[in-house]
């Protein structure tokens, strides 16, 4: 389990090509300046994957952001589109129903030593 920050604006410029001889080029900047949201994902060492978690920076859930995220996403909204000990608790949720693990079949989670990890209600839960 890991969570990743995407920033919803390319900060690469395209590759050009010009021709031969061609002693300046055009370069379009981006002004623009992007939003980061956080995917968190999982993977079992079976290669099977757990339908990821999308955290945006918003206030409200607005479905139409997650129309064409991948089947099973789990949308989630924070004010910082980080994530906090309420949302891990939302995401482990979303995990168990996904890894459905049982008294035969264990599910062992690796994370990080992020403090949303390692929270009171995430240890009850698990």
């Amino acid at each position: 389990m890991d969570e990743t920050g995407i920033s919803t604006v390319p900060n690469r410029t395209p590759k050009m090509i010009t021709p031969k001889g061609k002693k300046t080029v055009c370069k379009i900047s981006n002004t623009e300046r992007g939003q980061t949201i956080t995917a968190v994902c999982c993977r079992s060492a079976t290669g099977v994957f757990v339908p990821p978690a999308l955290i945006l920076p918003r206030k409200r859930m607005n479905p139409l952001l997650y129309e064409d995220a991948p089947n099973g996403t789990l949308p989630l909204v924070s004010d910082t589109s980080y994530i906090d000990s309420h949302l891990f608790i939302d995401w482990l949720k979303h995990c168990v129903k996904h890894a459905k693990p049982s008294t035969e079949d264990d599910v062992l989670l690796i994370a990080d030593n992020h403090t949303s990890h390692c929270s009171l209600p995430a240890v009850l839960f698990c």
